[in-house]
């Protein structure tokens, strides 16, 4: 087993996401994700975790949605209030 520290993490280059697909297969699902210079990554993931996958990206999505709300009610409003 392949196991790295977070130097070593750190150290690997970010890819730009080109492209997901998403297959059920027996016992789980497979995910391939294309990164804009072509590489592709296959991984097989039980169904629990693509549902951990899944929770994940929704709290992420989540926190932005809050944090999208928050800058909106600091901005001021240019709007006349009735007298």
């Amino acid at each position: 087993m392949l196991v790295l520290t977070s130097a070593e993490i750190a150290m690997i280059p970010i890819k730009k996401l080109a492209r997901v697909l998403t297959d059920q297969v027996e016992g789980g699902f497979h995910l391939t994700l294309e990164a804009e210079g072509g590489e592709i990554f296959r991984v097989f993931l039980t169904e629990g975790q693509m549902g951990d996958l899944a929770d994940e990206i929704d709290e992420v999505l989540s926190e932005d949605d809050v944090e999208d709300n928050t800058a909106q009610a600091d901005e001021p409003t240019t709007e006349e209030q009735p007298s």
